[in-house]
């Protein structure tokens, strides 16, 4: 069974609504004192809740405390939606007054669950959702509650952007504050390294503004340090200019073909200009009589090559035809297309299977070895559902700009990233599917692999695994986490406890 299903056994809907009785009157209290926001239905996955504080007895308590990842099955004491900073601070205060830890909730798309906890207040921001864009000043100030396709629509109509994910509606606070990378990382960084400032409730109940000239040490450990320093209610970023649409491509090819495609991707990624974002994923072909792809390689494993160039469109399209002709095979599907940035943030947006059970683990690698090339096959010949898949995400480019010590982010140094993404439907189907990907990014390790992105950093928790995740950055990470929440009361969200007093 999957870490991150472990509350079906172990704490259910009776213990947390024990726990919230024990707390009733600072519960009461709090409900009292939230504004709470104004609910909305975005569209999106997530259930509209009227809150602003649901406890375990609410009829509303079951969609309060999902999350995107259908193995997330946690019983918090009580859930507070926030409507501004105001009451970040109010839900703060009362988790100090309480105990409760605090479990920070903004977009709920962690994979490992770490925005719902058993038994902790979680602080969901989703309503902060705010997005003011600056041209002159090329800036964008955001609300953690606003998700990637809300800054990337405010941002494109002026032009600009900044690094995010792959996914629109990933939460951008989140995804930021773990490092974030997407499409134009290569070429301009990191999500959090376009970051400007954040403002946040520490622990004690105060707003600070974390800046390279305020709070530095702070700052220095926001960018990928993720959930563990405070909540944060604004993040301001710099934006770039984008010349227009942006090319791209997606081209599957046999999975025979896919020892030489990978190691024709390697050359060709080596030389790569940092505008270059290639990645190959080795999935399974879509069963739909609709698409695209010839009706007999439907349910095949292929290997699908992805890519944009983050740059001139006329440049971009040159860059990346290489890699439509790879393997000496024809390809199974090939789209070459020019589209403004948010489309292409949304080209995979039907893929990301809310509510659907996810597993993911990942590990840095220096180079694209053969014996890694060798391992990526074999890991996706046992491929544990059709939804499964085995990615190789580029870093480099302007990742490596910085040093891995100037920031949170441990793994500048790496070329590449494995990810191995399990997803399934049927519970009794985990052990599997958790078993294959652990298996798989042990199997990596054992090729010389280290350093867990922030954004993955699986469901380990105590001090090897925060070792494990931050590497060299551990010590002094562990130093802010002691200085600034030396209580732990960010806790369930984070993978650092501070330092025995």
């Amino acid at each position: 069974m999957s870490d991150s299903s472990r509350s079906v056994a172990e704490f259910d809907r009776a213990d947390a609504t024990a726990v919230a009785a024990d707390h009733a009157a600072a519960l009461d209290r709090l409900a009292a004192d939230l504004d709470g926001g104004t609910p909305a239905d975005d569209g999106s996955w997530r259930p509209v809740v009227a809150g602003p504080l649901v406890r375990p007895t609410a009829d509303d308590y079951d969609d309060a405390r999902r999350v995107w990842n259908g193995t997330v099955d946690r019983h918090p004491a009580a859930v507070a939606y926030a409507g501004d900073a105001r009451d970040v601070m109010r839900v703060v205060a009362a988790a100090r007054e309480t105990g409760l830890g605090v479990a920070l909730r903004a977009g709920g798309h962690s994979v490992a669950g770490t925005s719902v906890a058993d038994g902790a207040l979680v602080l969901d921001c989703s309503r902060l959702d705010r997005v003011a864009v600056d041209p002159d000043d090329r800036t964008a100030v955001v609300g953690p509650g606003a998700t990637w396709g809300d800054l990337d629509a405010a941002a494109d109509e002026f032009g600009l952007a900044t690094p995010g994910g792959v996914d629109p509606d990933t939460g951008v606070a989140g995804l930021t504050l773990g490092g974030g990378t997407g499409y134009l990382t290569r070429g301009y960084g990191l999500a959090c390294d376009r970051l400007r400032r954040v403002d946040l409730v520490t622990a004690d109940g105060d707003r600070v503004t974390a800046a390279a000239d305020r709070n530095p040490d702070l700052f220095r450990a926001l960018r990928g340090g993720g959930g563990n320093f405070g909540a944060a209610v604004e993040l301001e970023f710099d934006l770039v200019s984008l010349p227009g649409p942006l090319a791209m491509c997606d081209t599957w090819y046999p999975f025979a073909a896919a020892g030489d495609v990978l190691r024709e991707y390697r050359a060709l990624t080596a030389d790569a200009d940092r505008e270059t974002n290639v990645s190959p994923y080795v999935a399974r072909v879509p069963d739909d009589p609709d698409s695209a792809f010839p009706a007999d390689a439907a349910g095949d494993l292929a290997v699908c090559v992805l890519g944009a160039y983050a740059g001139d469109a006329d440049r971009g399209r040159a860059r990346l035809r290489p890699y439509r002709n790879l393997g000496s095979v024809d390809p199974l599907y090939d789209h070459a297309a020019t589209v403004p940035y948010p489309e292409l943030q949304s080209y995979l947006a039907d893929e990301g299977g809310a509510g659907e059970r996810h597993y993911w683990k990942s590990l840095a690698v220096d180079r694209l070895t053969d014996g890694l090339v060798d391992l990526v096959l074999e890991r996706s010949r046992a491929l544990p559902s059709d939804r499964s898949t085995v990615v190789v995400w580029p870093l480099g480019g302007a990742v490596a700009d910085l040093s891995p010590d100037e920031t949170a982010f441990p793994r500048r140094d790496a070329n590449y990233v494995l990810n191995f993404e399990a997803a399934w439907s049927d519970p009794a189907a985990d052990d599997r599917h958790v078993a294959w990907a652990r298996e798989s990014v042990a199997a990596v390790r054992e090729s010389g692999g280290s350093g867990v992105l922030p954004n993955f950093p699986g469901s380990g928790t105590g001090d090897d695994a925060a070792r494990a995740l931050y590497l060299d950055n551990y010590g002094w990470l562990r130093d802010v986490k002691t200085d600034r929440d030396p209580e732990n009361v960010f806790g369930p969200s984070g993978r650092l406890d501070p330092r025995p007093r």
